[in-house]
């Protein structure tokens, strides 16, 4: 049974053959989704009180059906983020900004807005201490008025709110009866604005990270509330080369790399994207230092557009939403449940939005970091990622699917070279986080799934079908690397002097089809 609910809106992404991608948002009538019972008595999971967890299949319990999810609700009869000590670990969130949000605004630090360029930043001037999201959507008068600036800009009828939904994912008010919940129920967050119009500055990023991380950036305050976890959603497909042959590549490659290191040093984990092209793992994920995470559905394997290969170092769920894709039919969930805004171009009305993409996995593994910093505080950020890897779960085999390789680039059964050490399990990061000197890790068997619906799609992709639970998987080809790609400049503002970065996971805000080019600052 569904329900017409116009303050939730059901937002879609669609991969191409094509890199260009094309974003389907509709409004959503969505019923609750039930966990399937254990088959065995276990540890009660922390159900909270907001209206919406029923839709929030991303926090619940591991289960048939939800293989891939995190087990937030299990881990919360552990810590529901309350701090051991002191107020609690700090989440920045660099992205598109935020709106306001009754479910935000009590947990909201003052953040800063890094994009530099007034023209992108659609507020009116440059820098400056507002991180308000002023919408990223490119009208036509826009383009009419300034082609120089917006003629190389992918196509943004419709703004995405994407530091909203993100927000909310790591640090919403829970167990309030009202809307939804957030991994962390005593999450606190910080938001930096670094994107804008036509995406991010490259600049912007690196300056957005160094102040998230409490290091000085000239002519900007210092920042009063230093974070522990940054999550960034934004990238390119550019390799992360230092070495690279193309200067430019090179150059961005040795500017994300030192500045990780930098943050890195002053004790904050960057929690990055991998990307939404099905190919190899964007930058900045792909560079040394950066916390690279990718997509997985439901049920554990990997999300149909989500990049791969041996740079991811987790993989959790960011939503595998039906967008018009082979096997959506039989395969594709319900995305991922959060806050949003309802306005088209300019913010509009606080919503709750479904999403799609690797930049939503990202902040459940933020939000599992956080619990584990309310644990114990004194975690490094070498433990941090120590725990997060040598708790995950083994990933979940498919071999109806095949394994993830170029050849098998949709959704694919991942293995510890293609989508990290395994399936983010909050749960067992948890127990790390307790004891991290004496910890174990439980022994764990994969979870096989084989069933009538992968096997219908196992026919519609031509693959071989084996005998029930039983056959090898395809041999892997080796995982797709980005391709460095000349920054020439062509059709943007500035003249190609400033780098810009893609959106890793884009969302728009009503019911229209959105077609973005393949272009130098495409959102991906």
């Amino acid at each position: 049974m569904s329900h017409s609910d116009p303050f939730l809106r059901r937002m879609r992404l669609v991969v191409q053959r094509s890199p260009a991608l094309v974003l389907l948002p509709v409004l959503l009538a969505v019923g609750q989704v039930a966990a399937a019972a254990p088959a065995r008595e276990q540890r009660m999971d922390v159900m909270p009180s907001d209206a919406r967890f029923g839709q929030q299949w991303w926090l619940r319990a591991v289960a048939a059906g939800n293989t891939g999810a995190a087990g937030l609700a299990t881990s919360w009869s552990r810590s529901t983020g309350a701090p051991v000590s002191g107020s609690g670990p700090v989440v920045a969130v660099l992205d598109s900004g935020i709106t306001t949000h009754p479910e935000l605004d009590a947990r909201r630090l003052p953040g800063y807005d890094f994009v530099s360029d007034a023209v992108y930043a659609g507020d009116g001037n440059g820098r400056d201490n507002d991180p308000t999201d002023s919408g990223d959507a490119i009208t036509t008068a826009e383009r009419l008025a300034n082609p120089s600036a917006f003629s190389g800009c992918p196509d943004a009828p419709f703004s995405s709110w994407h530091g909203t939904v993100i927000a909310g994912q790591v640090a919403a008010v829970s167990n309030n009866g009202e809307g939804v919940a957030a991994a962390n129920w005593n999450g606190r967050f910080l938001p930096v604005r670094v994107a804008g119009k036509c995406g991010a500055a490259v600049a912007d990023i690196i300056d957005g990270l160094r102040w998230a991380a409490g290091l000085p950036v000239a002519g900007v305050p210092a920042n009063a509330n230093p974070a522990r976890i940054i999550v960034l959603g934004y990238g390119a497909p550019e390799a992360c080369d230092v070495t690279s042959g193309n200067a430019e590549v090179a150059r961005v490659a040795r500017l994300y790399t030192d500045a990780l290191a930098e943050v890195r040093a002053a004790g904050a984990l960057v929690i990055a994207a991998a990307g939404n092209l099905r190919s190899g793992v964007a930058r900045p994920a792909s560079c040394t230092g950066a916390f690279a995470v990718t997509s997985l559905n439901r049920e554990g394997y990997k999300a149909n557009y989500a990049n791969f290969g041996p740079q991811v170092a987790l993989a959790t769920t960011g939503g595998d939403m039906a967008a018009g894709n082979t096997c959506d039919e039989e395969l594709a969930d319900a995305g991922i449940v959060s806050t949003g805004n309802l306005g088209e171009t300019v913010a509009g009305q606080a919503g709750y939005v479904a999403a799609s993409g690797s930049s939503f996995a990202g902040p459940v593994v933020g939000g599992t970091a956080a619990l584990m910093l309310a644990v114990n505080p004194t975690l490094t950020v070498a433990e941090l990622t120590d725990g997060l890897t040598r708790s995950a779960r083994p990933h979940v085999q498919v071999p109806l699917l095949g394994s993830c390789s170029s050849r098998l680039p949709g959704r694919c059964t991942c293995t510890t070279t293609t989508c990290g050490a395994g399936v983010l399990d909050a749960d067992q990061a948890l127990v790390f986080a307790a004891a991290p000197r004496s910890y174990a890790a439980p022994a764990r068997s994969a979870p096989t799934l084989d069933d009538a619906r992968l096997r219908t799609c196992a026919q519609k992709l031509g693959l071989p079908l084996p005998p029930s639970g039983g056959a090898s998987q395809p041999t892997p080809e080796p995982t797709p690397t980005p391709t460095p790609t000349p920054d020439n400049g062509g059709g943007g503002g500035g003249g190609g002097a400033m780098s810009l970065e893609a959106g890793l996971g884009l969302l728009a805000a009503c019911a229209a089809l959105r077609a973005l080019q393949a272009q130098r600052r495409r959102r991906r």
